[in-house]
């Protein structure tokens, strides 16, 4: 049986504590009940502090394998490195990297016995990670040098915003397949407007007829061109005298409502905002080392595939049936 750490006995210490008031107490209530003293303010009595978590030390080297040593440096870039996928927030997690370490370099150790880095395979992998890493490392240190300042950001979104003004519209539409029947459903509207969500349920072919057609709120840009230059030329609370043609059919809309649609706000498109201002200092700084630079691209030439010649297995039977004549 393992010992118990001290967390364990703090906690057994605090269980047994709280036992032992409990039982006061009890016993307490078993006593003969006395007369009514006056009453007195209740005190409040302080909660046990809870206890406090274990710390622990990373060891400089972490592990010592065939005399070679693992650095706590190596330990802390690869826990960085795997953050969110290898915790190190207690001892026995920091154990597992450790190990996890120490395979590594047995099969380094391998590696480096039977030559691997002479390999011309091995050596081109190395030069192209070697390459990966040095090309990124530049972006990284060039994007942390030219952050988005917060007046770019604040520009950038007003210019956003300004580009997003316009109007919402909340319609119900009703579907068929043909103009004559769109033509049908108008001349009943045109007897009683009120009896569209009625016809929408009866005739439309849309998933929205259940609702009797409703479309509920959304901007132009998420109908069809034809469906939403139609909205926008209608009267609130009118309905299409004239069947709207789409791809998707013929419609009869009722405009119900209109309003000026909602930017969002500045911290919602902020992350946005950030990413493309950092695309675009990424973009014009490969654009600088293009412009500064004498590149010379070789052309790939394409040559006409040509037709493949026929397999001998194919003309086989034919020399066949010229011996049998």
């Amino acid at each position: 049986m393992s010992k118990p750490n001290k967390l364990t006995l703090s906690l057994l210490a605090l269980s047994s504590a709280l036992w032992l008031s409990t039982a006061a107490l009890a016993a307490d209530d078993k006593k003969p009940e006395a007369a009514p003293a006056p009453a007195a303010p209740t005190a409040v009595l302080p909660k046990p502090a809870a206890a406090p978590a274990p710390t622990f030390t990373v060891p400089d080297p972490v592990a010592v394998v065939n005399g070679t040593p693992i650095s706590k440096a190596t330990f802390d870039q690869v826990a960085v490195r795997m953050s969110g996928r290898v915790k190190t927030d207690t001892p026995e997690a920091s154990k597992a990297l450790v190990d996890q370490l120490v395979i590594e370099e047995l099969l380094v150790q391998e590696a480096n016995k039977q030559k691997l880095a002479d390999d011309p395979e091995i050596k081109q992998q190395l030069a192209m990670v070697q390459r990966n890493l040095l090309a990124s490392t530049v972006i990284r240190r060039a994007m942390s040098a030219s952050a988005p300042s917060e007046e770019a950001i604040k520009k950038e979104y007003e210019t956003a915003v300004a580009a997003m003004k316009g109007k919402e519209y909340k319609a119900a539409h009703i579907l068929v397949d043909s103009e004559d029947k769109a033509k049908e459903v108008i001349a009943e509207l045109k007897k009683d407007s009120s009896k569209f969500a009625e016809l929408a349920k009866a005739k439309s072919s849309d998933s929205s007829a259940a609702n009797g057609g409703d479309l509920g709120w959304f901007s132009p840009s998420m109908m069809v061109p034809p469906f939403a230059q139609a909205v926008a030329k209608m009267e609130k609370g009118k309905f299409s005298e004239a069947p709207v043609q789409t791809p998707f059919g013929w419609h009869v809309i009722l405009l119900e409502d209109t309003r000026d649609a909602t930017p969002p706000s500045l911290d919602e498109l902020k992350p946005q905002i950030q990413q493309m201002l950092q695309s675009k200092m990424v973009n014009d700084y490969l654009e600088k080392l293009k412009s500064g630079a004498k590149i010379e691209v070789t052309e790939i030439k394409v040559s006409e595939a040509k037709p493949a010649a026929p397999a001998p297995e194919a003309a086989a039977p034919a020399a066949a049936k010229e011996e049998k004549k």
